[in-house]
């Protein structure tokens, strides 16, 4: 069988499995097996998603969300690289800070986030803050790990075939940090996601978070399921959206040349 038919009878399989618990779920909701006002149903929360989309709630809210997430997430990005590369780049530097980044990135970010929404309102920029403060760090060490992964026998040669520091940089020092790179992307777009939410539940007037904590503050099950839905839905789509991208971007590599065939 080939690598691309392999690869649908996969999908075939997980679509299979998530739509056989759907079912189960939703008989043992018809037939009292559970109890409907703590567990809804996927018809219910299908009602409710498509209730929000006809009043205008659902693309008010997610596209507040998706903003959010998005800037938070490429202030995060920025910001991971340069200070990756830089460190990386200059032992001196990263010998002096390197004790305080690690330090930072053991605090709980996340019990901060109150004090963030104090200090920087209830607004969008709160939001933002909570989400650079997640993604960078994940950036960040994927990237300065990168960088020093690259093999001093490379290196060396490059050196004696006369390249210059920039021909290095754009031509080993960042394909050799890229793979590494995606790899916190990968994750750091569900941790974005999962940030601006989090700033929402402590305090705002929109976005996806508002709509599960308003639900959950009326005791509406199938209020918060269909947000969950909804998030679900969103980080996949932008999961694949990033693999798409680094299947592009580093072709080059042989684990993305596999992924590639699937």
């Amino acid at each position: 069988m080939s690598m691309s038919g392999s690869g649908l009878k996969l999908s075939f399989v997980r679509v299979f499995l998530v739509l056989s618990a759907l079912l189960l779920w939703e008989v043992a909701v018809r037939a009292a097996w559970i109890d409907s006002f703590y567990f809804s149903s996927p018809t219910r929360i299908a009602v409710a998603v498509a209730r929000w989309w006809q009043q205008g709630l659902l693309l008010k809210h997610l596209l507040l969300t998706i903003a959010e997430a998005g800037a938070g997430f490429f202030a995060g990005l920025l910001l991971g690289l340069g200070s990756g590369f830089f460190l990386a780049a200059n032992p001196r530097v990263d010998a002096v800070f390197q004790p305080f980044v690690v330090i930072a990135n053991a605090l709980p970010r996340i019990s901060f986030a109150p004090l963030i929404v104090l200090w920087f309102g209830l607004g969008f920029a709160s939001k933002v803050v909570i989400v650079v403060s997640v993604v960078f760090f994940l950036v960040f060490f994927n990237t300065y790990r990168g960088f020093k992964e690259v093999s001093p026998v490379l290196l060396k040669n490059a050196r004696v075939v006369g390249a210059t520091p920039l021909q290095m940089f754009f031509h080993i020092y960042l394909p050799a940090s890229l793979a590494w790179t995606f790899a916190s992307l990968r994750v750091s777009v569900g941790f974005s996601i999962t940030a601006a939410i989090l700033g929402e539940y402590i305090g705002s007037g929109g976005g996806i978070g508002f709509l599960i904590d308003t639900a959950q503050s009326n005791f509406d099950a199938t209020g918060v399921m269909a947000g969950l839905a909804i998030l679900t839905v969103m980080v996949i789509i932008l999961d694949n959206l990033v693999k798409h991208i680094e299947r592009r971007v580093c072709r080059w590599h042989p684990k993305s040349v596999a992924r590639t065939s699937l």
